[in-house]
C-alpha cells in the first residue's frame, strides 16, 4: 500500500525520483511508464501505475450512461489531464512545465502515498495544506447506506 510522505527536490532538468518507500510497494514491471494526471482543483498532481490508472478510469466510465453530456465533459477533461512519463534506470522523471505550473510547483515537492495513487504536492502548498489541518484528525462521516 502506498502511504507516508516524502519531501523531495527537482533537478535542474525539471526530474525528480520515485522515492524508493513507494518504489517498493508498485508492480516491478510497472515501474517504467507511469500516468500523471491534475489533482482536484489543481491543487496537486497524482501520479498512477498504467494499470490502476485504467482501473479508474473503467471505474469511471461505468458510472455514467455514454448519452450524459455532463459525465462526457468531466471524463474529457480528466483524460485530457493524463500525460504518460517515462522512469529511467535511476526511476527519476520529468514533471512537465504544464503540470508544474498548474500544481505551483517550483523546486521542492512532497510525494504523499494514497493507498493506490501517489500525489505530488509543491512543498510551500503541503505545508499550507498541513496546517490547515492541523487538530482535525478526526475522520468524516462515511457515506450513506
Amino acid at each position: 500500500m502506498l502511504q507516508g510522505a516524502h519531501p523531495l527536490t527537482l533537478d535542474s532538468k525539471n526530474r525528480v525520483v520515485l522515492p524508493a518507500a513507494l518504489r517498493r510497494e508498485l508492480p516491478e514491471g510497472e515501474l517504467d511508464k507511469m500516468e500523471l494526471t491534475t489533482g482536484r482543483r489543481a491543487q496537486w498532481l497524482q501520479l498512477w501505475t498504467r494499470r490502476t490508472w485504467k482501473a479508474r478510469v473503467d471505474e469511471i466510465y461505468d458510472k455514467y450512461d455514454s448519452d450524459d453530456e455532463e459525465a462526457e465533459n468531466f471524463i474529457r477533461d480528466l483524460m485530457a489531464s493524463a500525460d504518460e512519463v517515462d522512469l529511467d534506470k535511476q526511476y527519476r522523471f520529468v514533471l512537465p512545465d504544464n503540470k508544474k505550473k498548474q500544481a505551483g510547483i517550483v523546486k521542492d515537492v512532497v510525494f504523499i502515498g494514497m493507498r493506490d495513487k501517489i500525489e505530488i504536492w509543491a512543498a510551500e502548498a503541503y505545508e499550507v495544506y498541513r496546517a490547515s489541518r492541523e487538530g482535525k484528525q478526526e475522520p468524516p462521516k462515511p457515506r450513506g447506506p
